[in-house]
């Protein structure tokens, strides 16, 4: 019979993960109870070691690789999970927006795979060191990455559409008031 995990308070997890990080940390904070950890592209590597391997943490499970994509730079968000502990973790890398790179974590964990490649495939992340960096869900000959602000610049925004001469939508018999729903 297996052991309950013992889950972590807030500030234990905090403490330690501060502990285990030192200087390879820009900041750690806790949001939703959620451990965020901010790490340079370059100590990627370094800090998902630690992680996986300590035992107060042992985040051995890496749920997801998220690309994300703001004005300015980009960002590939790691999320962990400690089996053992219960413990969220969310490792952010900031990229630069003009060339998106970080290493590889395949060889750390191996579900990173057919992550690494969906964020190279929607956002141009490059991961260097991947076993095979190529697309994984749009052709293999798509000059762009869809999910780039800057992909689709002919793109009308939300704001930009004109809303004339389109009758308003009528309501079946025994519906409510659209304003009425929630």
């Amino acid at each position: 019979m297996t052991a309950e995990p013992v889950r972590l308070r807030q500030p234990e997890a905090l403490e330690i993960a501060r502990e285990l990080m030192g200087k390879l940390a820009r900041d750690i904070t806790i949001s939703d109870w959620h451990l965020v950890i901010e790490v340079r592209p370059d100590d990627l590597p370094e800090a998902a070691l630690r992680l996986r391997d300590d035992e107060r943490l042992s985040c051995k499970y890496l749920s997801c690789i998220i690309g994300v994509d703001y004005v300015d730079w980009m960002e590939a968000l790691y999320l962990l999970r400690s089996m053992d502990h219960s413990v969220p973790i969310r490792l952010r890398v900031r990229l630069d927006r003009e060339k998106p790179e970080v290493p590889s974590v395949t060889y750390i964990w191996s579900g990173a795979n057919w992550h690494e490649r969906e964020a190279y495939d929607f956002f141009g992340i490059r991961f260097l060191g991947h076993p095979d960096l190529r697309r994984i869900l749009t052709r293999e000959d798509y000059d762009t990455h869809p999910m780039k602000k800057d992909a689709w610049p002919h793109r009308v925004r939300r704001t930009e559409w004109r809303w004339e001469n389109i009758e308003k939508p009528k309501r079946l018999p025994g519906e409510t008031d659209r304003r009425d729903r929630s």
